[in-house]
Parts: C-alpha cells; structure tokens; sequence
C-alpha cells in the first residue's frame, strides 16, 4: 500500500445554497456571452478562406478531483463528472506512478505528492519532499507526454501556492515574508506585505497574474506580481475570514469560520454580498456552469447553475463507505484515461454463485466488467468462507497490484445490508501466496511485481452485513 504524503495547498469553497448562489455567478456567466459571440464570429470567418476541413476538436471532459477517505489513508481521485454511473474513475497514484516512472530517478515514490492541476487539465505540479533534503522541489509535468517540463526548489517548509497555469509560484518561510518563482525560474523577494501580521494562505486570479490574501486584522491584501507591490486592501470586519476562490469577473468567494458564513465580494467596488450561512465545501467549474457539492447526507452532487437543475451522478466510492470531498475542476481534451492501466480476463470461474433475483446477475463476470453496479457474490448458505473467485488472464501477465471496489456497491443500503471480504487469500500460478487485509481501495503489493497467468481468490474473513449473509465483491482492476 503506498503511503504517499497528502498535502493541500489549496482550499476551495464552501457550500452555499444554491437558489441564492446562481444569481450572484449567472451575473458572470452573462458577461462572458458578448466574447463568445466575438469568438464565433472570428472563427465562422475564418472558415470561409480555409480549404481543408480541419479535424473536429476533442470535446473537454469535466473531471473533478476529490480526496476521499475511510477512516485508513485517505487517497485521491479524478472522476468524470459527465457519466452519471462514477464507473470512469483515475485513481491519482496511477498518474504519479506514471510521471515518476518517466523521469527514471532513483528517490523513493513516496516522497511526491500532487500541488495541483493546471486548470486546462495540461500539465499537473508535483512536489517532492525529503527528510534527505533541507528543500522542496516542485516538478511541472505534461499530461499528454509525461515528460518533465521543469522543475525548481522552494527552500522553505511553510507552503508553496501555484498559479492555475503553473507558471508561477508564491511562497513563505516565516508566514509574511514571500517569494516568488516564474517558469524561467528567477526568484523574487516580495518582502514583508503587511508588516509582519500573520498571513491566510493566497489565492491567484485566475490570469496569475496577481493574488489575494488576507492578514489577523481581517483585511483582504491584493499584490501585482508585474509591479511587485500591493495594489489594493479591503477592510471587511469579519472575524475568521478566509478566501476560498478568487472567481472571474473580479470577485472573491469568502467564508468565515466564526460566523459560519459565505460571502460574495466585489474587488473594484468593495462591496461584499451575504451568499448564505456555510456548512460544506462544493467547487465551481472554471465556466461557471456547474457547481459540485456534498450534500447534508455526505452524497456528492452537482448541479447546472444557470438552471438550477440536478445533474444526475452517483459516486461509487460513497456507496461503499468513503467520505469524498470535492478539490478541483479539470475541464479538458487531454487524454487521461490513459493513465488508469487494466490488465483484462480471459477467463473467470468461481466455487459458487448467488442465483439472480429480481433480475440482478451475481455472475463471477460481474467482477471485471467495469461497473460498480455490479457484484460477484458467492452462493453458499453461511458467511462464504473458504469460496473463492479464480480469474485467467490467459498468457503470464506483471501486476504490481490491485484495486478493489469491495461489497455489493449497487447502492450505499446494498453495501451495508450484504457481507464484505474483510481479509482474502491470493493464490498465483507461479506458486506465491499472499494474505491481505481489505483496508484500502488500492493495493500494491509490498515486494514488487508478480508474473502470473491467473489470480486466485479465497474469502477468509468477512465483515458481516446488517441483513444478510451474502459476500459479494464488485469490482477489482489489476494492474
């Protein structure tokens, strides 16, 4: 199991109500219509003089980063919000896993953790962090080739804060004094910004081009990168205040802890906007159009703002017990998928099966078909114990591990109600064994890669369900 580091540079913003918030954000949406219109001007004009048809676009996928946890480690994910199954999933140890493989250094794995991703879903900034050294070291890598773009040192162990393009960096070695980092990699001394009040973590605009914080006597501080100098300081009054997302059209989304409420404020105006009182964190797409959301059931959610509709989703992870938390969207073309790697089945037989009822299968199939809806359930009267599922890959094949939608997952009811493989036995065909204790989603296994035609698994332990005895196991990826 890896045990990367998790570390957030980057807070979102809060839950709000959404009848209240999609007045204030379609004000934005409006504004852009008149540049979208001038685009498609420029772009049917310049269509009349080309002479090829040129291949259609890749349409963007909205992904959404989430951290979700058990009560184990936590881990990290990207899902497509477009398909409302949440079966297209990217557990984000997959992609690290990837980009620390293209570089071909020889520091442990564990020591990188994820910054953030552009937000045009490009690039994606890792940090390494090392006992060994007295340093940080932030590596921008490209999405479509893997390949390291660029990388620079941060020496300072407070936090570093990257622009949404990943171009430039802000840091801070004593919480006032700061840095900054461009992508020629020439740093600047910013000084001390508000003569050495404590400083809340800055948020960029969203052209990097400035960013915002705020210091003890609630006071929002704007500063110019360009001409290195505060440019702007609003006095709010509110106690607790933290900015979560500096939005277009020059507003800030504001939350206060101590009051428990969100505010809308304009920059150029100072005016500030009571949204509502604040319970969760959702997160906006960059266009304005969706806002993501745990609602008070812990169940994630989106909804369309301009209409206020609900876009249908459910997310798997949920379902089978994890709190999931919304950190940022990734609206892109760029091929992700790519990074979830998937060893297929030939061939897959199991000791028993639960027969179908009310039109639901419980096939061993089931159990590699790629949808979390789905479940392989033995068939025996008890517990299980000692039935097991065998899967064939049909020629010898290197996993270096697994992921594991555990239970019945159809619905967070079914994965309560039925029984979960707690501990489970994996047999290979070049004779290893292996126990495993069903903790975590994701599994690597702790001396590396194993070259086998089939897995063989054996139920050893259950964790009883509230209804029934039925053990059941949704999906598992090898890879």
């Amino acid at each position: 199991m890896s045990s990367r580091k998790r570390n957030k540079t980057v807070v979102w913003i809060s839950k709000i109500t959404f009848v209240m918030i999609f007045s204030v954000l379609c004000g934005c949406i409006q504004s852009n219509e008149g540049q979208k219109v001038v685009q498609e001007r420029k772009e049917t004009h310049a269509s009349v003089s080309q002479s090829k048809r040129l291949p259609p676009a890749k349409k963007a996928v909205n992904w959404l980063l989430f951290e979700a946890e058990n009560g184990n480690m936590p881990m990290d994910y990207l899902a497509d919000m477009d398909d409302p199954t949440g079966n297209t999933y990217i557990d984000l140890d997959d992609i690290i896993d990837e980009l620390y493989a293209s570089e071909g250094e020889t520091y442990p794995e564990s020591e990188l953790y994820l910054v953030r991703f552009s937000d045009d879903g490009r690039r994606i900034a890792l940090c390494r962090e090392s006992q060994d050294l007295n340093y940080l070291i932030i590596k921008i890598f490209d999405l479509s080739t893997t390949k390291k773009l660029y990388e620079f040192k941060v020496s300072n162990r407070d936090y570093a804060v990257m622009s949404p393009d990943l171009r430039k960096c802000v840091y801070t070695d004593d919480a006032a004094f700061f840095y900054y980092i461009n992508q020629v990699q020439k740093t600047k001394a910013l000084g001390h910004l508000n003569d050495g009040h404590y400083l809340d973590l800055p948020v960029f605009s969203p052209d990097g081009n400035q960013f915002v914080l705020v210091d003890s006597n609630h006071t929002v501080l704007i500063y110019d990168l360009s001409k290195n100098k505060q440019i702007q300081q609003i006095k709010l009054g509110i106690e607790g205040i933290q900015i979560e997302q500096w939005l277009y059209n020059d507003q800030l989304l504001l939350s206060s802890y101590d009051n428990d409420k969100t505010y809308v404020l304009n920059i150029k105006t100072g005016e500030k906007r009571l949204l509502m009182k604040a319970t969760e964190s959702p997160v906006i797409t960059l266009d304005n159009q969706r806002v993501a959301y745990v609602n008070s059931k812990g169940e994630m959610q989106q909804r369309d703002i301009q209409t206020g509709l609900t876009i249908k989703y459910s997310n798997p992870l949920h379902r089978v017990g994890y709190n999931v938390s919304p950190e940022q969207w990734i609206q892109t073309a760029t091929d992700l998928m790519k990074y979830r790697k998937s060893i297929p089945a030939q061939k897959i037989i199991a000791s028993s099966t639960l027969p179908d009822q009310a039109g639901n299968s419980y096939a061993a199939r089931n159990i590699m078909d790629e949808d979390t809806s789905t479940a392989w359930c033995e068939g025996v009267k008890g517990d299980g114990i000692g039935e097991w599922i065998k899967i064939d890959f049909g020629s010898m094949q290197e996993l270096r591990g697994f992921e594991l939608i555990n239970g019945l997952a159809k619905s967070s009811n079914a994965f309560q109600a039925n029984n979960r493989v707690k501990r489970m036995k994996l047999e290979f065909s070049d004779g290893q064994t292996m126990m495993v204790d069903n903790d975590f989603l994701s599994n690597e296994f702790p001396d590396g890669a194993i070259h086998t035609s089939f897995v063989k698994i054996t139920i050893e332990a259950v964790e009883k369900g509230s209804k029934y005895h039925d053990t059941c196991m949704s999906g598992i990826r090898f890879f």
